[in-house]
């Protein structure tokens, strides 16, 4: 080999490694928290050390590019009956996954993991939802999957049923009866938070001479501390609807919240 040769391959792989080093630069550019980068789409509406909501616009026929994916365990509120989406995972062998059809007050469960991902609604409908992750300590967290739906409930009554607990986490579904009052409380150690799957109003009793008016559309939320106790007085029309999360963990610190997850798709 001679030198003009040499000198031609030195070029060709310092090209080789600028280019790499731009993609890595441009890879994680695009990696970073999707409220920031995308904030058409995602949008930040409340976060405390328990949970932290982000409500999910994807418009019809959007192609969302490469973002970050939550590596907290979630839970995914349906806010509208939507069409498919895909989501193409970057680097990771699992590659494409499409997510069905989704229905409004449905919700979904999903454990965190580190990814990135583009996003393509195929649908000719939005697909709007809250992306509730939990910031406490998993436990058992392998059993945080699968799809759960809205009940059939007596009509004029007021109706409780528990549709996912473990070691972390509690999700009730809730109804509260045009005209009546339903009970909230909460223990010592773990708070609540209660997302509306419906237009609600309501007249709160927090203690015997304290009473607030609360208004709620679908997909707001109410936060309940720790050792709490409301009364929820259905001041409205039509049954008001609601899913109710008790975080039975404490919360992780930053450093555990920012560790990196394995690569591991859920197969549900």
């Amino acid at each position: 080999m001679n030198s003009t040769e040499r000198n031609k391959l030195n070029v060709t792989a310092k090209l080789t490694l600028a280019v790499t080093i731009l993609c890595l630069f441009a890879t994680s550019a695009l990696a970073q928290d999707p409220v920031k980068v995308l904030p058409q789409a995602y949008k930040l509406v409340f976060e405390n050390d328990w949970v932290k909501v982000t409500r999910v616009h994807y418009a019809p026929k959007e192609k969302l590019p490469a973002h970050q994916h939550t590596q907290t365990a979630s839970a995914y509120v349906y806010l509208n009956d939507s069409g498919p989406v895909v989501f193409k995972h970057i680097g990771l062998e699992y590659g494409a996954i499409t997510r069905p059809a989704t229905k409004g007050g449905s919700f979904r469960l999903y454990r965190g993991l580190q990814e990135i991902h583009e996003v393509e609604n195929l649908s000719d409908l939005p697909s709007d939802f809250l992306r509730v992750e939990f910031k406490t300590q998993p436990v058992n967290d392998k059993t945080l999957r699968g799809r759960f739906f809205r009940e059939e409930y007596p009509q004029g009554e007021n109706f409780q049923k528990v549709q996912f607990e473990n070691e972390q986490v509690r999700i009730t579904r809730l109804v509260c009866a045009a005209g009546k009052k339903l009970d909230v409380s909460t223990t010592a150690t773990e708070p609540a938070l209660l997302i509306a799957l419906s237009p609600s109003k309501f007249k709160v009793h927090e203690t015997k001479d304290k009473r607030a008016t609360l208004k709620l559309e679908m997909g707001q939320h109410s936060w309940i501390e720790a050792g709490q106790q409301k009364g929820f007085e259905n001041t409205g029309t039509a049954p008001a609807e609601m899913l109710r999360f008790d975080l039975k963990t404490n919360p992780l610190s930053k450093e555990m919240l920012e560790k990196d997850k394995k690569h591991e798709h859920p197969k549900n």
